[in-house]
């Protein structure tokens, strides 16, 4: 892949890791709110807490993607250099 090919999947994989982080900052809410509530709705609650714990597997993954990324970019930089430097 060429550096704007990277580029462009790295900012598409910020985007869609913003997402998830978003959504997965609106369960984990629903869960302290549900701290405060007398009797918090169990079913709500157990689906929030699930999909917390599968938000924080997913974010985990996309760093890691996201890392493996950003190595190939600078992998692609430092053959550019080098090839300039050839020239």
């Amino acid at each position: 892949m060429n550096k704007k090919t990277l580029a462009v999947a790295e900012e598409a994989l910020l985007d869609f890791m913003k997402k998830n982080f978003q959504e997965f900052n609106i369960y984990r809410g629903r869960i302290i709110k549900s701290k405060t509530i007398r009797k918090p709705n169990q079913q709500m609650l157990s689906a929030a807490v699930q999909k917390v714990n599968w938000y924080k597997v997913e974010l985990h993954e996309l760093e890691g993607e996201l890392e493996i990324l950003r190595e190939e970019l600078d992998q692609a930089e430092e053959s550019d250099n080098l090839e300039g430097q050839d020239g």
